[in-house]
């Protein structure tokens, strides 16, 4: 434990006492908090060729470490806060070969970091819908076809949760990406601290007409 972000051993380790068997699955927290976000996205990599970027570090960032090394990926991470970086960086197992950290905002890291095709992406930073408009538009050219991103916080629980320290105005994205034809979303209202965990799926191209989205209005009987 270190005095600029306490706490990052202990949550490491609590994390990372893993269900025996394939998936990765915390004993601590099953499908609590990251646990859903784990298994979705080891599903993803299973399927899906591509690297992994991550908008924001904390304990998601233990899950996606695990599974770069499990589908042989590389993990792209982005915070601006030094002292979380640095405290994770002193916890043997939280980062890895696997892993490239960025300290800087996400527009900067977007700017200066070369990145290869993405099949997974997961944004958590900040929580205002400029920001996490611009983070979904910089990251959605690399995902690949039929690759995914991740939102939190798109779905708050009431008004309390609107605040900038809690979920922000991040729902705003979410009933956006709702209406695009070239995406798939879902969001989760359980799990993830139950604020909502929103899945992004970017349509391959050149669907087929049975392949493609198509927009049906109902009547507000439905």
């Amino acid at each position: 434990m270190t005095e600029a972000h306490p706490g990052s051993k202990e949550l490491m380790e609590t994390v990372a006492n893993w269900h025996d068997g394939p998936l990765t699955f915390s004993r601590a927290f099953g499908w609590e908090r990251w646990g859903l976000l784990g298994i979705l996205s080891d599903f993803i990599l299973h399927y899906t060729q591509g690297d992994i970027v991550e908008i924001g570090v904390c304990e998601s960032s233990i899950f996606f470490t695990k599974l770069a090394k499990k589908h042989g990926r590389k993990v792209y991470h982005c915070d601006l806060q030094q002292s979380i970086i640095t405290n994770c960086l002193t916890v043997d197992g939280y980062f890895d070969e696997s892993n490239v950290i960025v300290c800087a905002d996400s527009d900067t890291f977007f700017k200066e970091t070369i990145l290869p095709p993405i099949a997974l992406g997961f944004i958590d930073g900040d929580h205002t819908y400029e920001q996490v408009k611009k983070d979904f538009d910089n990251l959605f050219p690399f995902i690949v076809d039929d690759g995914y991103i991740f939102l939190h916080d798109t779905y708050p629980k009431d008004e309390e949760w609107l605040g900038p320290s809690a979920c922000g105005t991040v729902f705003m994205l979410r009933k956006e990406l709702e209406q695009w034809d070239n995406v798939d979303v879902f969001t989760f209202t359980r799990s993830a601290w139950d604020v909502g965990l929103t899945m992004v799926r970017k349509h391959p191209k050149n669907l087929k007409p049975f392949q493609d989205k198509e927009r049906v209005r109902y009547g507000s009987n439905r």
